[in-house]
């Protein structure tokens, strides 16, 4: 839809075209306006690769409390995302249908509402039909339309949309099918999606493309398939390999704000670069202008004609992948279940089990708020142990030597005591006083060659290839000096708790 073929209506804010059709100009991206069609009963917008529809004739309400109900939402359809207009259809049919089967019919208006009919219809709605449904009764009861009470909107406004707070629990209990995946399934998926041939289905290098740029940028999918083509950006260096990055638009109420440039490695660089010489998925970059395409196995996709591909099938295309090539998890025995948002879940949990702090996996991860983070921290702290317990027969501590092996000590046990020993502060806990300066012990050595410019302690344990820990020696210590610190950190911050995963 182009700007020249509209006429703007002062008056209402509206966008008329020649043939009649009424249009409202969304600006959630202010970058990508969005036209909305407003005209009759059915209102459509393509967007996020999908059409999104809202079908008044299915609401079961007068038309002239309908006509109330759409002069609000056309105000909102400016600014909220397109997705708003298929996810109002859906609420406000919950809403009229309960309401309906109450026997309970609200004619022209809303007058017949009161606090008892309304939190009826309240327990019978998910967290955010209610969040909207209050919204729009508030706007009306605030413009004193629809006949909506403002007494009852000032109630309403207290009552709480969410039973509980609900968490990613998939994460937390290490769902084996939604949750994140084991150290030994990922490393599964992603040698299967490092390896690629130039004869292979256009269709299946494009999928391994997309399941590789999650993997290493944790992105949301409708992030990366709203890439533009030139997207990827190489930068050249005179003394090393060339550097790769990837300008990643923003999503969700961050979206119109400036795209992020995320690394990549040199691999995955070369590895689109290549893709994108492929013929069928040149031509498919050219013209929809975005960097991950799609191709069909017969013929033109149907996500092209909404500009990007669909989360639908960007979802489908890595499940088909897996499962044509028989990827067994060696934790259920069966097919692993690759999904974009397991492979969020796996990136948020290792980052949690690294140590890294929760403000810092919500900017990678880019969530609006940093106590969504709170799942994967959760799922290596204490809360985990009973879901351990019932999900495993080789016993707690075993999975726990497991996870540490795989994702913090990367040194080697040895009873070889060798030459350069390290010498690591711990604390005597057994002192009379609590404030007992620390004292060494000794632990390990070392079989870097020169100087080592990293922490003795933290860096040691924490990851470090050249640690030889002495299988005889006291780590007991070390864990002593770990909690000793952490008493001292909580006396410091005034009481207040740490995170389970320093814990």
């Amino acid at each position: 839809m182009g700007r020249s073929e509209l006429t703007e209506e002062f008056e209402t804010g509206l966008f008329r075209h020649p043939n009649g059709r009424v249009f409202i100009r969304c600006e959630f991206n202010p970058e990508e306006p969005v036209w909305i069609d407003v005209s009759g009963d059915s209102w459509s917008a393509t967007y996020g690769g999908t059409q999104q529809v809202f079908d008044w004739s299915k609401i079961d309400a007068s038309p002239k409390l309908i006509s109330s109900l759409q002069d609000i939402l056309k105000d909102r359809l400016r600014t909220n995302s397109p997705f708003y207009l298929s996810r109002c259809g859906l609420s406000l049919r919950k809403f009229f249908r309960i309401s309906t089967d109450m026997g309970l019919v609200l004619g022209d208006s809303f007058a017949l509402l009161d606090t008892p009919s309304f939190l009826e219809i309240w327990s019978n709605l998910t967290s955010f039909d209610r969040s909207l449904i209050r919204s729009i009764y508030v706007e009306c009861a605030e413009k004193n339309i629809a006949g909506a009470d403002y007494g009852l909107a000032q109630e309403i406004k207290d009552w709480k949309a969410r039973n509980d707070v609900v968490q990613l629990r998939d994460v937390v209990q290490w769902n084996p099918e939604q949750g994140a995946f084991t150290s030994a399934e990922w490393e599964i998926v992603r040698g299967f999606l490092e390896k690629w041939n130039p004869d292979e289905h256009p269709h299946i290098i494009a999928s391994k493309i997309f399941g590789r740029i999650m993997t290493e940028t944790l992105k949301r999918p409708s992030q990366i398939w709203a890439m533009p083509k030139n997207a990827l950006w190489e930068v050249p260096s005179s003394d090393g390999p060339n550097e790769y990055f990837l300008r990643i638009p923003k999503a969700k109420f961050q979206t119109g704000a400036r795209p992020g440039v995320w690394q990549i490695t040199e691999s995955l660089g070369r590895a689109i670069k290549e893709y994108s010489q492929i013929p069928a998925i040149r031509i498919l970059q050219e013209r929809v202008n975005r960097l991950a395409v799609l191709p069909g196995r017969q013929g033109t996709p149907r996500w092209v004609q909404h500009g990007q591909v669909d989360s639908h099938s960007g979802r489908t295309c890595l499940r088909t992948l897996v499962r044509n090539a028989r990827l067994i998890s060696p934790r259920t025995g069966e097919v692993i279940n690759l999904t974009p948002y397991r492979i969020r879940h796996t990136g948020g949990t290792a980052m949690a089990l690294q140590g890294i702090p929760r403000e810092q996996i919500q900017e990678i991860l880019e969530h609006d708020s940093p106590f969504t983070c709170d799942a994967y921290i959760q799922a290596v702290g204490s809360d985990l142990v009973p879901a351990l317990e019932k999900a495993t027969d080789r016993g707690v501590g075993e999975v726990f030597a497991i996870l540490s092996e795989a994702y913090f000590f990367k040194g080697t046990i040895t009873a070889d005591i060798g030459k350069k020993a390290i010498t690591i502060p711990t604390v005597n806990l057994h002192e009379p006083s609590v404030d007992a300066p620390p004292m060494p012990a000794v632990v390990g050595g070392c079989r870097k060659q020169g100087a080592c410019t990293k922490h003795p302690f933290w860096a040691c344990y924490n990851g470090c290839p050249y640690f030889l820990a002495w299988k005889d020696a006291d780590h007991r210590k070390s864990l002593d000096y770990v909690e000793s610190e952490l008493t001292r950190w909580g006396k410091a911050e005034g009481g207040r708790e740490r995170s389970k995963l320093s814990k």
